[in-house]
């Protein structure tokens, strides 16, 4: 057993996620080569996944649905909205080092696939349609294969969830990506989609509170992991999120000729005519401990997100804002194509090509807190100005007004300036 497994059991009873014993749960049984209008007994199951997420809605007590190895198709999301495990018989063939291979032991192999690939159809949706808060779904054991633009598990308004040696696969835009929610995200392997894992902030009656812990996120075209302080996508100003990162593998996500990193931190997104997008700020904390980070594009990215200048001839009136509290402890930081880190106030490809600036702001009297008694960003790029560079045609844009940004690298308050 991983070290860091017997870690994560102990947190997982902190967190309160429910036990399934014995005593308490049916188990509805699956399987692709059972004949149809089966029971999802273990004598006739169902041979679908819509069947048998239909038959647990039906129950009151605790549910596994049990998943036999085999291919499901989904022609649309599978929607999840009660407490539930469901639990694929997927087996990763062992490694020589702690995490997890991505490779199928034979037989074991249980894939659930978007019928349509090149589509825009999320293959698991988890949350309440009423827009209430959702407890206790734990997902483990499956090969996800969504769809070109979609998310392959979405988590809205979930507290307590769990997701858990799962294997997440191209040709998909996301593998995982947590709104709202707070649970543990653990023994996972990503790789060959846009950015494996995105984690997002919360709001006082959801919040979110995450683990990443002993997963691989490799070999994807944009990120291995996305911290965002915001909500997004939902009417809630979820403006907190509490991180920890630790003991994974962010390696090789260099698809992307400028901007593609292992970590990314960032302040928020919520794009004008989107549902919350009156929200301006948001703060981050993040424990980042003894992850290996190395040939990414950019190692770490921290900056402000999408902070909206104009969006074509319409001018955001917003200002934007916001903190990061970010401790860095014991990571591997090696190989970067381009830098190992990039530190800025605006948005990170408007760093590093500035002549996209018409679009993107920088964030106004925002601090950032960054604590590496390592010295792991040592070498990083920073963009930190003392007054906004851009003059343009929207009305905040009249002078180069002093943006009051705060940088604090251990302990010690940086001086403006860009050293790139």
């Amino acid at each position: 057993m991983r070290p860091w497994f017997l870690a994560f059991v102990v947190t997982l009873t902190t967190v309160g996620i429910p036990a399934f014993t014995a005593s308490q749960k049916t188990t509805i049984h699956v399987d692709d080569d059972a004949t149809p209008g089966g029971n999802g007994t273990a004598r006739a199951p169902y041979n679908n996944l819509p069947e048998a997420v239909a038959a647990a809605n039906a129950i009151s007590g605790a549910v596994v649905i049990k998943v036999e190895p085999g291919d499901y198709g989904l022609a649309e999301p599978l929607v999840i909205e009660r407490s539930l495990e469901l639990r694929g018989s997927t087996e990763q063939v062992d490694s020589d080092d702690p995490w997890p291979t991505g490779e199928v032991a034979v037989g074991t192999g249980t894939r659930i696939f978007a019928t349509n690939p090149l589509g825009s159809q999320s293959l698991i949706v988890i949350g309440r349609r009423d827009r209430g808060v959702l407890n206790g779904v734990r997902i483990s054991g499956f090969v996800f294969e969504g769809a070109a633009t979609s998310i392959e598990a979405l988590f809205t308004r979930v507290q307590n969830y769990w997701v858990a040696d799962n294997i997440f696969r191209a040709p998909a835009l996301f593998g995982l990506q947590s709104i709202a929610s707070s649970g543990l995200v653990t023994g996972n392997h990503f790789s060959g989609v846009g950015t494996g894992a995105i984690f997002n902030g919360g709001y006082p009656a959801s919040p979110s509170t995450v683990d990443f812990t002993g997963n691989r996120s490799v070999r994807n075209n944009l990120g291995g992991v996305l911290l965002d302080g915001a909500s997004i996508d939902i009417p809630e100003l979820g403006d907190e999120l509490n991180a920890i990162v630790r003991g994974n593998d962010l390696s090789d996500n260099n698809g992307n000729p400028n901007q593609s990193f292992g970590l990314r931190v960032f302040i928020l997104r919520r794009d004008l005519g989107a549902p919350g997008d009156s929200q301006s700020s948001s703060r981050i904390s993040a424990l980042v401990q003894g992850n290996r980070i190395d040939g990414n594009r950019i190692g770490i990215t921290i900056d402000a997100g999408f902070p909206y200048r104009r969006v074509g001839a319409t001018c955001d009136t917003r200002v934007y804002s916001g903190d990061i509290n970010l401790r860095l402890a014991g990571n591997t930081l090696t190989g970067s194509l381009l830098t190992p880190a990039l530190v800025t106030f605006t948005r990170n490809v408007a760093a590093l090509n500035p002549s996209t600036l018409a679009q993107w702001q920088y964030l106004h009297f925002a601090t950032f807190v960054i604590s590496d008694s390592d010295g792991t960003l040592g070498d990083a790029w920073i963009d930190h100005p003392h007054s906004d560079p851009f003059l343009g045609p929207c009305p905040g844009d009249a002078a180069h007004e002093l943006l009051g940004n705060v940088l604090v690298y251990n302990g010690s308050v940086l001086p403006n300036g860009r050293n790139f």
